[in-house]
């Protein structure tokens, strides 16, 4: 990304980004209440409903997932499904790997949080902040995979547009260790 300094002031000036992932487009900016607002408003849905986050690192996301991480272990060892023992740096870089994309759920009330295996995690990691993040579509309405068929309504609402390429690649996985499972999209 080019003039990386001026957009990481952007975004912590509370500026809104769409970006491609290998799969879809993303709408994100600095996760606080006035961007989920903001976010569930340009996509037509309740505030309230959880969006998932990305997170700059996995260190930021055992600090601040650290009570739910915590409770986990303390029964891991009667989980199977996901096959590990306790979580920790080295389990999540593992999955993430694994299932190339991953949304780690640790507690329902709480969002799932996300590192991305794609070129913008590098700036998450500059800025230091976790993002809200979710598909850039109307709700109900398909994802986005190329831009050409963003709606204008998104247009106007957002700051900057990164535009480098048509999404093609597989999903994600979700990895709910609440109840020990994995849900392939």
């Amino acid at each position: 990304m080019e003039n990386v300094n001026f957009f990481v002031q952007e975004a912590k000036n509370g500026k809104f980004f769409i970006y491609p992932t290998d799969t879809i487009y993303w709408i994100w900016a600095i996760w606080n209440k006035k961007n989920i607002k903001k976010i569930a408003d340009i996509k037509n849905r309740k505030w309230n409903k959880i969006f998932s986050i990305v997170a700059p690192n996995f260190d930021w996301i055992l600090k601040n997932y650290k009570t739910q991480i915590n409770a986990i272990n303390q029964y891991s060892d009667t989980l199977d499904i996901l096959n590990w023992n306790k979580i920790t740096r080295d389990v999540l870089q593992n999955q993430l790997e694994k299932y190339h994309g991953v949304t780690w759920i640790f507690d329902y009330n709480k969002p799932g949080v996300r590192i991305l295996k794609h070129d913008i995690q590098t700036f998450m990691e500059i800025v230091w902040e976790a993002f809200i993040t979710t598909s850039v579509n109307i709700t109900w309405e398909d994802p986005i995979t190329d831009l050409d068929k963003l709606a204008p309504e998104i247009v106007e609402k957002v700051d900057y547009i990164i535009d480098n390429w048509i999404c093609d690649g597989k999903p994600s996985v979700l990895l709910d260790f609440v109840w020990d499972r994995i849900i392939k999209r």
